[in-house]
């Protein structure tokens, strides 16, 4: 630790603090994520998952992990963004208002341009039988160059028969995980992260999170699952509390653009089986030719990136303590949308 000087707190959770840090000898900047406890089985999982993935282009990088009073500490590439920042605007693609002119924030191209680099990690965590487990975009991260860097790894593990359901924020949870018995292993697969993948890309489209806790008209709370279920479950599920609601009213955007309609409904199966692996939304032709970003798109992007002021931690320690996740919006309000993260 005496080689590196704390410069600011980036992230607090309930496994540790991480620290935006200065090397004394380079000058060079880090993250450094220090844990709050001894060695637990979270924390050797991330070790093992990051070794795993190293160098890969579209994960965090790893440099460096020693034991600091008696903890351990992993000291990873500062990356300044996350993709929230970015997608989470309250306007999606739509076009806005804005110092009395009439604009889009962010480009097409762009929601291609990640996706595509996360199913290129996820594509490359999956065929080593590995799931990253909570994929949302405050765990994706960009560089000053728009490319994708994953991360958070807290709860990624080693795929196995059965394995905790008490994981991946509930916005971004697959149905197959809402286990109605509340077991305490499930059996699932890498489909999950596709499923996180699907409504990443409907929140870049409709700028805000799409799947979270509503209150209906009685100002009752609406529970995430019963609005996956209405809104993308088998037409054999009855889910009489929000009658009104479908595709068309979760996620307009998406549902009036044919293509992204299409790779959205795709990653949003209900059934596992039928969700598209990483590798194969890869060799998605149409979707690969959109994702190429001309300077105008990416100058659209940066501008966007510029403006926000207060961006959600990059680094982020796995959710499982009960808080409520703040959603920082880049439009001229903050909104606070109330997400159970429990077990």
């Amino acid at each position: 630790m005496e080689n590196y000087l704390k410069l600011s707190v980036i992230g607090k959770g309930a496994y540790g603090t991480v620290y935006k840090v200065k090397c004394r000898t380079t000058g060079k900047e880090f993250a450094l994520k220090h844990h709050k406890d001894k060695v637990q089985d979270t924390t050797v999982r991330e070790l093992s998952v990051l070794t795993a993935l190293k160098g890969h282009l579209h994960v965090v990088y790893m440099h460096d992990c020693f034991v600091s009073d008696g903890r351990v500490a992993m000291l990873l590439s500062y990356v300044p963004y996350t993709l929230s920042g970015v997608i989470h605007n309250g306007h999606g693609l739509n076009m806005c208002h804005e110092s009395g002119q009439v604009k889009q924030l962010i480009p097409l191209s762009f929601v291609a341009h990640f996706s595509r680099q996360v199913a290129h990690a996820l594509s490359y965590m999956h065929a080593l039988n590995m799931v990253h487990r909570d994929l949302t975009p405050f765990n994706v991260l960009l560089t000053e160059d728009l490319t994708v860097k994953l991360a958070d790894m807290g709860l990624s593990r080693q795929a196995s028969e059965w394995m905790s359901p008490n994981l991946v924020t509930e916005a971004y949870r697959a149905p197959e995980l809402f286990d109605q018995c509340e077991r305490y292993c499930l059996e699932y697969t890498c489909a999950i992260d596709m499923w996180s993948l699907g409504v990443t890309i409907a929140d870049a489209m409709e700028g805000k999170v799409v799947f979270y806790n509503r209150v209906d008209q009685h100002q009752e709370t609406i529970p995430t699952y019963e609005i996956i279920v209405k809104t993308l479950g088998p037409k054999d599920r009855s889910c009489t509390a929000i009658a009104s609601w479908g595709p068309d009213t979760i996620m307009p955007s998406v549902m009036k653009c044919t293509l992204v309609k299409r790779i959205v409904l795709g990653l949003l199966a209900f059934r596992d089986t039928e969700r598209p692996l990483a590798h194969e939304l890869l060799r998605d032709a149409e979707w690969a030719h959109v994702s190429h970003m001309n300077e105008e798109d990416r100058v659209m992007v940066i501008d966007q990136i510029r403006k926000v002021t207060r961006l959600p931690s990059p680094y982020r320690t796995p959710k499982n303590s009960g808080w409520t996740n703040e959603l920082q919006f880049t439009s001229k309000s903050t909104v606070f949308l109330e997400i159970d993260v429990s077990p």
